[in-house]
Parts: C-alpha cells; sequence; structure tokens
C-alpha cells in the first residue's frame, strides 16, 4: 500500500495516471487467471478534490451509488470511460472495454462512502490514510486486492484462482 501525491485533476485524469504513469496493481494468480486491478482508496479530501461527495445522502446510500447525472460520471463518460453495473460506489470499478490482452481497469474503494463496513473490516475506515493503505497492502499480498466486502473479494478469489475457461 502507498500513499502518494497525485497531480490528476479529475477522476478521468487519476484512472489514466494510475495505469500510464503510475502502473499500479498486482500480477495474476493462476495461468490462466487475469492480473489484478490497481486499487485506489480516495480519502475525504480526495473525495472533496475531485468533486465527488464526502458522504453519500440517504437516497445514494440506498442506492448504492451516485446518481447517473453526477457531474463526475459526466467526465468518465466524456473520456471513455465505462462503470460497472453497479455505478460509482463505494466499491466502483472504472474501466475500458478489453483491447486484445489489454485491460485497462481501475478499481476506487471510498472509506467514507461506507465502503469498509465495520461488520467486514473492523475499524479499517478510522486508520489514517497510510495505515490504511499499509493494510490494504497487506490483505492484498496475502489474499488479493480487495473488490468490495470480504465475501465479495472472496467470490473473486475463488474465481482467480479457478477462473472459467
Amino acid at each position: 500500500g502507498l500513499v502518494l501525491d497525485v497531480p490528476a485533476k479529475s477522476i478521468p485524469a487519476l484512472v489514466d495516471w494510475t495505469l500510464t504513469e503510475v502502473k499500479l496493481g498486482a500480477p495474476k494468480l493462476s495461468g490462466p487467471g487475469r492480473p489484478a486491478d490497481p486499487l485506489l482508496v480516495l480519502t475525504e479530501a480526495a473525495c472533496e478534490r475531485y468533486g465527488l461527495p464526502v458522504t453519500l445522502t440517504a437516497e445514494e446510500k440506498d442506492a448504492g451509488r451516485i446518481p447517473e447525472g453526477h457531474k463526475v460520471i459526466k467526465q468518465l463518460t466524456r473520456a471513455e470511460w465505462k462503470l460497472t453495473k453497479r455505478g460509482f460506489g463505494p466499491w466502483a470499478r472504472i474501466y475500458r472495454p478489453a483491447k486484445g490482452s489489454e485491460r485497462q481497469c481501475v478499481q476506487l474503494c471510498i472509506p467514507s462512502w461506507n465502503a469498509l463496513d465495520s461488520r467486514f473490516w473492523g475499524t479499517a475506515a478510522q486508520l489514517p490514510p497510510a495505515k490504511l493503505a499499509r493494510v490494504l497492502g497487506i490483505y492484498a499480498s496475502r489474499v488479493m486486492t480487495p473488490r468490495g466486502s470480504t465475501a465479495v473479494t472472496g467470490l473473486e478469489l475463488m474465481t482467480a484462482l479457478h477462473p472459467p475457461t
């Protein structure tokens, strides 16, 4: 887990920077699998910087994401990035369709949106950024890059170890 100063001024620029400049991620777990996508944890300050709400409204919490018309989603669309069907929620996955074997995907974790639910992650959401990066980095090195709750990550782990062929 790293804590980095980021030059990007928008979420699309952040995704591009992550994939082209920093090249974060992890190697695949098994032969036919795929490498782990980079995971970026957005602090409250980062949310403010990139035009995201620091916390979700009750309506957004119920929906599990920010509305489709949010300016950040419009920025992503203009930059030709896509979101999974879950939309832009606490564990957003931003991607471009694969070209051959070339994948472009970044996973975002937003603790202030309850991404690190205390039922699964204990007090991880209250950790300062450097300690949280360390905890998630250790988790990623011992298990895999987190993808959501520990249950979701467990399912992803099983798929990574035995991918469909």
